[in-house]
């Protein structure tokens, strides 16, 4: 697991896969309303999950945790 934080966005990645590596295999992400819109799902072409995105993470996460 990695995790990557994009401060342009405020968007924090929860990677599952070597992102590097399986970059390729990204196929598409849904955001669903249970959510707010705020916590995405991030699927391979296989129908895996490969992370989660979160916007804003901020919100969830003291930005002093983000920015490390």
């Amino acid at each position: 697991m990695k995790l990557e934080y994009d401060k342009e966005v405020d968007g924090l990645y929860i990677w599952f896969v070597d992102i590097e590596k399986d970059k390729p295999n990204y196929d598409s992400e849904i955001w669903p309303n249970e959510f707010k819109d705020e916590f995405g799902i991030l699927f391979d072409k296989n129908g895996h999950i490969m992370g989660i995105e979160i916007q804003p993470a901020s919100k969830y996460f003291n930005k002093n945790i983000l920015t490390k």
